[in-house]
């Protein structure tokens, strides 16, 4: 009997680290990790502030920036300031829809404002990797008010949980007044933007 006592002791102590394994706590060394669910809808809401500068491919009022010799060709735009909040909404690892409103400020040159509102969609690439598309109008506050179509495509990279480099190039048209010698103008531009991205998650 006590051989058979010890036999069972044993084959009890064996077995106890298998039931462990199979649905125990895990004590294995390491940093826990929360992963995201694939399925349900989530917020992504975001804030940037970035500094940008571009140029006009067309320069009807022969402003004081033009890049070459022709007065009328294309110029230097002001730098600008731009802060933007942003919200998207949809599966946590595919294509997220939502809408951004940015201000932007130019900082030399004459004084000018611009409101931009805008629908913006979010695609991670990685967990901390995601690109960016925009669609929207900006609209000039002063000096001269002014509303045109605008569109911007970039991205961001998380360095940490909440805080990231964004860069973003933007494409937007505007119609000006008229000239001496034309009844309308048309004024396409081109910018591209550098900053930081401040990021919040919501989970399912």
């Amino acid at each position: 009997m006590p051989r058979l006592g010890l036999v069972l002791a044993v084959a009890f102590l064996a077995a106890a680290p298998a039931r462990a394994a199979e649905g125990g706590p895990d004590l294995d060394a390491g940093v826990a990790v929360t992963p995201a669910r694939d399925e349900g809808i989530y917020a992504h809401t975001f804030g940037t502030l970035a500094l940008g500068k571009g140029f006009r491919f067309n320069n009807p009022y022969r402003l004081a920036t033009p890049i070459g010799d022709n007065p009328e060709s294309v110029s230097w735009t002001a730098t600008y300031l731009d802060l933007g909040l942003g919200a998207t909404f949809g599966p946590v690892r595919s294509l997220q829809h939502g809408a951004e409103i940015s201000l932007g400020v130019a900082t030399d040159g004459i004084g000018q404002s611009v409101l931009g509102l805008s629908y913006v969609a979010l695609y991670p690439v990685l967990d901390q990797v995601f690109l960016r598309g925009r669609a929207g109008f900006p609209i000039v506050l002063a000096p001269d008010t002014n509303i045109g179509f605008e569109l911007g495509v970039g991205g961001a990279w998380l360095f940490t949980g909440g805080i990231g480099a964004t860069a973003e190039l933007t494409g937007s048209l505007f119609y000006g007044a008229a000239t001496l010698d034309k009844s309308s103008t048309t004024i396409p531009l081109m910018a591209f933007e550098l900053g930081v991205w401040i990021d919040y998650e919501v989970l399912p």
